[in-house]
């Protein structure tokens, strides 16, 4: 069996990364959905996923999509997901958590935006997606086979999810993978 062990602090002790995610995408959201007109213009002014922006050069956006969001149950379950993943705070520290999942949103634009035309995507899937299988890898390591059944089913509703319409499943796979290669440099380092 494994146990989940902090690194070194970055952050006050009160305070987390998976805290100021989640504080973050609410105030971007709410500036989002509050004013009048088209929501998705106030997402392009906040950051989201804009294929020709990114095109012209702005790089940025391919992170800054993991903070905005347009429906509330979007929002709503992406929040859900990351405070169910926060306890990779504690195993990873808070530096190596944050890398993960802000790596995991930026590889998962990467991937979207090599392998797909849509102009425009929001939220934090990408980086989820990087958390989920960042975890499915330490359990298959240390051969937790209760912890391994829950991730499994979980893992497994969520690639279904890849197959609704609207879904950037480009950037869960890309997220994915970017999680699952920062989690075995972590491993073969620690």
């Amino acid at each position: 069996m494994y146990q989940f062990r902090g690194g070194p602090s970055i952050l006050s002790e009160g305070l987390s990364v998976w805290l100021v995610v989640l504080a973050v995408c609410g105030v971007i959201f709410i500036y989002i959905v509050s004013g009048r007109g088209d929501s998705l213009q106030r997402a392009v002014r906040c950051g989201c996923y804009d294929r020709e922006r990114i095109r012209q050069g702005q790089w940025w956006r391919l992170l800054t999509v993991g903070f905005t969001h347009i429906q509330p149950w979007h929002i709503a379950m992406n929040l859900m997901a990351l405070y169910n993943l926060r306890v990779l705070e504690d195993y990873f520290g808070h530096a190596w958590y944050a890398l993960i999942l802000l790596a995991s949103v930026a590889g998962g634009s990467l991937l979207e935006y090599a392998t797909s035309r849509v102009r425009y995507s929001v939220g934090l899937s990408g980086g989820l997606y990087g958390l989920m299988f960042s975890y499915f890898l330490i359990l298959l390591t240390y051969r937790s086979v209760s912890g391994l059944r829950g991730i499994a089913l979980t893992l497994i509703l969520n690639l279904i999810i890849n197959f609704m319409p609207g879904v950037a499943w480009q950037a869960h796979i890309g997220g994915a993978i970017t999680g699952m290669l920062l989690t075995g440099l972590f491993l073969v380092l620690h």
